[in-house]
């Protein structure tokens, strides 16, 4: 459930209910795409608690579904546009402004925290794409959640249709994470001898 405060009393006013709290990724692992005469369907045979609102969630975002379904691979776009309340069509009015991939490093907690910017690194359009702990991870497992918010960036650019984005979000991006954060900040674990 989500609130918000009311200014004049200060007590916390409910704004949503199970519905909004629902999450695509929650759906779509209770439900299979069909191939029918009629095209793709979606199935769904859940019976749980909150089953109508399941059913409910998958009418109102059935085209989203179908597609998350279809390509696994965008989950994270979906997650993002969830966290961030973004919907298709506000990410097309980014579609020619000059945005960037901005990162912010702490050294001292070794919190990496990426997210798309504009020109004054002002942080654009909610959630960031990712925020971790860097010494949590070896540089193999830094190197994929490096790529994956690159694909990540990638697809919130095509959303859009943003070119400069898309620029930013390339390959060679991981070497340049790789090279001046990782191997600059996270101190190499010694081998144990016992």
């Amino acid at each position: 459930m989500e609130f918000k405060q009311v200014a004049e009393t200060s007590s916390l006013k409910m704004i949503g209910t199970i519905e909004n709290t629902i999450k695509m990724r929650d759906v779509a692992q209770k439900c299979r795409l069909l191939s029918t005469d009629n095209g793709l369907k979606i199935e769904c045979n859940y019976t749980g608690p909150n089953a109508s609102q399941y059913l409910t969630f998958i009418e109102k975002h059935r085209e989203d579904l179908t597609e998350y379904l279809m390509n696994p691979d965008t989950m994270d776009f979906y997650d993002w546009m969830e966290i961030s309340h973004q919907t298709q069509l506000k990410l097309k009015k980014h579609e020619k402004e000059n945005l960037v991939l901005g990162v912010s490093f702490d050294p001292e907690t070794q919190i990496l925290e990426t997210g798309i910017m504009d020109d004054n690194l002002t942080v654009k359009l909610g959630a960031p794409l990712m925020k971790i702990r860097i010494n949590d991870y070896d540089r193999d497992s830094f190197k994929l959640r490096i790529y994956n918010m690159l694909l990540l960036a990638d697809e919130i650019a095509l959303a859009m249709g943003n070119d400069s984005l898309r620029q930013m979000a390339n390959i060679e991006m991981v070497k340049t994470y790789m090279s001046d954060i990782y191997d600059k900040y996270v101190i190499p674990q010694q081998p144990s001898y016992e």
